[in-house]
């Protein structure tokens, strides 16, 4: 695995060649990702009483908290402007959005003690995003919107790369998380795995935590084995995140390599084109 720093845009098949061996890409100081922090940083400095994001929550309880930080969450989810400025990004890192399917892209955030954790609020294991999706031509975006750390960040595992991880992709169903969620509470832990997980211990042994500044982007083959690491800092997380398809590379066959994922259906509907909407047909 090879983390390669970039100044410039990079065609579609570059990318695709350079992620589906393995390697990590950062592009560098994309003013259209650099806008986006501006803007999720003032409104979570409204959310918070002007108080900086990355340590306002040891002045919240756990509950003002989350519902503060969930209001500017569901506000970035729902609303056209933070996509629109990821979009613009994405287009300053070559990305032909004629081609390109996305599925969603929320805000992240992840606390640095568990008292503060819910949700959308709190470190995610081990896993491949392809385990969910079962496209191994997906690829993931994720970017930080304050400086990070290592005891603060991503991490990956390259040493799974072309090595069987036991997992439960076998039995894991989306559908029953959904009906498990739709009877869960908001705010309180879904008692169903969001995503299929390893049934084995990960070797941490090469990890690779990824530091990378806001105005950054983080590009990575969604095959790729990662996780958040656990926050031991004193400083919140906040990141950002969207999985996309490229519309070719499913075409000419460009994709990772599948090492252990047991599922066999992929899910296409989860993706619609970043110009109309239009679902993703195969």
């Amino acid at each position: 695995m090879e983390i390669c720093h970039l100044d410039r845009p990079v065609s579609d098949q570059e990318r695709a060649e350079r992620l589906f061996a393995g390697d990590l890409l950062i592009y560098r100081n994309i003013p259209a990702m650099s806008e986006l922090v501006s803007y999720s940083d003032k409104h979570l400095r409204e959310a918070l009483d002007g108080r900086d994001p990355t340590t306002a929550q040891q002045h919240f309880s756990r509950e003002a908290f989350i519902e503060r930080t969930g209001k500017v969450q569901t506000a970035f989810r729902t609303s056209e402007a933070p996509k629109t400025m990821f979009f613009r990004a994405l287009k300053s890192c070559g990305v032909d959005l004629n081609e390109t399917y996305y599925d969603h892209f929320p805000m992240r955030v992840v606390p640095y003690s568990d008292q503060h954790q819910g949700a959308l609020r709190a470190a995610i294991g081990h896993h491949r995003d392809t385990w969910g999706s079962n496209i191994q031509s997906q690829i993931n975006w994720w970017a930080p919107l304050y400086p990070l750390e290592e005891e603060r960040t991503i991490a990956f595992y390259p040493r799974y790369w072309d090595r069987y991880l036991a997992n439960n992709t076998s039995t894991w169903s989306f559908d029953d998380y959904l009906a498990t969620r739709k009877r869960t509470p908001i705010e309180r832990q879904v008692n169903y795995p969001s995503a299929p997980h390893p049934t084995e211990a990960v070797d941490e042994s090469d990890v690779v935590k990824v530091v990378l500044q806001p105005g950054d982007i983080l590009n990575f083959s969604s095959a790729h084995l990662h996780a958040s690491v656990v926050n031991i800092t004193n400083a919140t997380r906040f990141s950002v995140e969207m999985r996309t398809i490229n519309r070719q590379d499913l075409r000419l066959g460009r994709e990772a390599p599948n090492q252990d994922n047991a599922a066999a259906t992929p899910m296409y509907s989860w993706f619609r084109s970043i110009l109309d909407k239009s679902p993703l047909v195969v």
